[in-house]
């Protein structure tokens, strides 16, 4: 190794030595004239834009429509009077009163309802491309909505290509 040995015309203390070959090499070389070591900064191509692609808004306006429908179907139960369920011809148990179907028919109304507008919300963010997580949750809510059973299915679909898209999201 021959650290020691100064280049013509250089003053001492301005040189360094090759991290690559031991060298003396002028301490504002950048590249080393024996070995080619490149002292210089490396410079990183911008990264490629990602390719946007139609699947987070297919996803996303899947995840809408399975939202509106759960909506609908809740304003559906919350409109439904017992009396209507009994004349169509379905046999409702005695041990459960007018009262106590109302009720049920209430929670569930209000359960689509408000998981069908969580879900349109973020059937909108799946459709904008904004916030990832905001999509996915707005797709198991619009599975949870049910939404006549079409709405699960188009839930799972809309949650399925967001999901498959997340780096397309801001």
């Amino acid at each position: 190794m021959e650290s020691g040995v100064r280049m013509e015309g250089s003053v001492p203390g301005t040189t360094r030595t090759c991290v690559s070959c031991g060298r003396a090499i002028s301490f504002d070389a950048n590249v080393c004239p024996y070995c080619g070591h490149d002292y210089r900064m490396p410079t990183y191509a911008m990264a490629p834009p990602v390719q946007k692609s139609l699947m987070p808004v297919a996803g996303g306006v899947l995840i809408l429509v399975a939202g509106i429908l759960a909506i609908v179907m809740g304003v559906f139960y919350l409109a439904l009077d017992p009396s209507e369920i009994e004349s169509s011809g379905v046999t409702i148990p005695p041990e459960i009163s007018d009262e106590d179907l109302q009720n049920f028919l209430y929670i569930c109304g209000s359960l689509c309802v408000v998981f069908g507008i969580i879900a349109a919300i973020g059937g909108f963010f799946g459709l904008t491309r904004k916030h990832f997580a905001l999509g996915i949750v707005g797709g198991i809510f619009g599975l949870l909505g049910i939404g006549f059973l079409l709405g699960s299915l188009l839930a799972l679909i809309g949650l399925i290509l967001v999901a498959v898209s997340r780096k397309e999201f801001a």
